[in-house]
């Protein structure tokens, strides 16, 4: 199934959507009478940005764990094409500009082949996984120096 862009429309009903949120969030941190008085608009901000990442990253982690459960229990080799079982890798921290989230990324190992590989990322492309860099200058994790970052591959992503 093809992605579908976001419509004006479809982006119009999001902003409702966590617009009717912030109200929830001001009947929950200060009651139904909201702020007192004493409380200034940089201190509603912060509650308002704290709101904000954890809505976004509340959000990454759903779409991510809904998005890895569609992979099915197996997954082809990228190599040669036997039908793998999916195990759930460790989870890992994963920081995105704006927000910082929990993801479990589903890995599979082909005996034949005796390799891991991740099917969220190899299924787009059947033959051309790449768990490893393919030179230094795609090894952004080690700096250049052609190793694999410590969670078996190249990328911003902290272990927990």
């Amino acid at each position: 199934m093809a992605a579908r862009k976001l419509t004006a429309e479809d982006l119009r009903h999001i902003q409702e959507l966590a617009k009717g949120w912030g109200k929830i969030i001001v009947r929950q941190h200060w009651g139904e009478q909201g702020p007192g008085l004493d409380v200034d608009l940089t201190q509603m901000e912060d509650v308002a940005m704290a709101a904000v990442r954890a809505l976004l990253a509340g959000t990454l982690e759903f779409a991510t764990l809904q998005q890895a459960g569609q992979l099915g229990g197996h997954q082809a080799c990228p190599d040669c094409g036997r039908l793998c079982p999916l195990e759930p890798e460790e989870r890992s921290i994963v920081v995105r500009i704006g927000s910082t989230f929990e993801h479990q990324d589903p890995k599979a190992h082909c005996p034949a082949c005796r390799r891991d590989f991740f099917p969220s990322t190899s299924a787009l492309e059947i033959g051309h996984a790449r768990l490893q860099p393919v030179g230094p200058e795609q090894d952004r994790a080690s700096g250049g120096s052609g190793e694999v970052a410590s969670s078996g591959r190249p990328g911003a992503r902290h272990r927990r």
